[in-house]
Formats: structure tokens, sequence, C-alpha cells
């Protein structure tokens, strides 16, 4: 198993640049980096959007932005209008942050159909569309994990998602653990934030993680060939 996960590291990482100074020159980076290891997308804010799909133009990465990023806070109908012009750009996976206030304040119905509302105008342009919903875990806490986890199920949300990498904190173990024991199959689950190792990586694998965020792919990549040759090579 340990072998398999290995040689299908780099198709665990979505490669992500959302920070308020990248350049273009730092994205078209990660683009062609994404290329090179193969990783499963390059994550971006929208206005980017047309030069990664420019720079991915060939290849089988795909474009993931996002919509109520990264609080979550915005109306219902600025979120789906972010959504739709994402899906119109040509994106392919679309992040997008759980009403986090609403949720806490037990408020489900509202944070249910919020989300619904960007999932539906999402799937609208195509199936395949694949909507991540942060629950921002450092936040929330473990002990509520379910309940955002069901909230995700219920609008028919792709992933759960730990983090947006502003809300306090990145992926613990413990919570990716939760999120798979809640999720029961119903929902996939991403760590996002805080994995720095090849070690890190194979923990949240095996925890239930089939999707890795952050900016570590490359070296986590490197160092998963590193292993395969030193220890699996005929």
């Amino acid at each position: 198993m340990k072998k398999e996960i290995l040689q299908n590291m780099a198709s665990y990482f979505d490669h992500s640049i959302v920070k308020a100074d990248a350049t273009k020159k730092e994205i078209i980076q990660f683009c062609e980096e994404a290329k090179k290891y193969g990783f499963a997308t390059v994550v971006i804010d929208t206005s980017y959007v047309e030069l990664v799909r420019e720079n991915l133009k060939g290849s089988n990465v795909k474009i993931c932005s996002n919509s109520g990023y990264p609080l979550g806070a915005n109306t219902t109908d600025v979120k789906v209008y972010e959504t739709r012009r994402c899906a119109e750009m040509g994106v392919d996976e679309l992040d997008t942050v759980m009403n986090i206030g609403y949720f806490m304040d037990g408020d489900y119905d509202y944070v249910i159909a919020d989300l619904k509302a960007i999932v539906d105008e999402f799937k609208s342009h195509g199936e395949d569309k694949v909507v991540k919903v942060i629950i921002e875990t450092a936040i929330i806490g473990n002990e509520r994990i379910k309940q955002a986890v069901e909230c995700a199920v219920a609008a028919g949300a792709d992933f759960v998602k730990t983090s947006s990498g502003y809300g306090g904190g990145g992926a613990k173990l413990e919570d990716v653990i939760a999120m798979t024991k809640a999720a029961d199959g119903r929902i996939q689950v991403k760590a996002s934030g805080g994995i720095r190792t090849l070690e890190d990586a194979y923990k949240y694998i095996d925890a239930g993680a089939v999707r890795l965020g952050g900016t570590g792919g490359v070296r986590i990549t490197e160092a998963a060939n590193t292993e395969l040759e030193r220890n699996y090579s005929v």
C-alpha cells in the first residue's frame, strides 16, 4: 500500500498559490511544476484563472479557484455570481468556505442552503465539476466536525476540506480522522495546510484524505520518488 501511495504522491496534491502578493511569474512557475510532477490541480484566485488556463493547456492538470473565499461570509448571491464566473472561465474545481458564523450559531439550514446554491450553480455547468467545502477545523473544533460534514453532504458537495489557510491553523491528524469517520464514504476528505514532510503526507492519506493542499507538493513528491528508488527499485 505504501509503495502505491509513493508512486502516486503527486496526484494527491492541489498545488496552491493563493496569497495577496502572488505574481504572474510565480503562478506560471506553479503551473510548470504542476505539469512536471503531475499534480491534481493548480489553485489560484479568480483573477489568475485565464493565465493558468493558458499555461496548463494540453496537460491533465485541472484548475481550482474559489468562491466566498477566504471568510465564507459573503451573501449567497455574491458567492453564486463568483461561482458562475469561475465556471464560465473554465475552472474545474471550486473551493468555498462554509459560513462559519452561521454554523457556530447553529443555523445549519442557512449553512446548507448557502452551500447548496453554490454547488447547484457550479454543477449546472457540468456534472464533472467538483466542489470542496472548507470547514475551518481550527475554528469550529473537533467536536463540531461531524455536524460540519453533514452540512457539506446535505449540500451535495464532493469534498470536505480542513482549512483555507486563513482560519487560524491547518490540518491536524485527529481532525482528518474525525472527518473521514463522519464522511462514511459519502463525501471525500481533503487535508490542507501544515503538510510539510513525506511522513505528514502519508499519515494524512492513511487517515482517509484523498487530496492534500499547500505549497509543499514539490518537496514531498521528490521525497516520495527518492524513497521509491531507495526501497522499491528493482
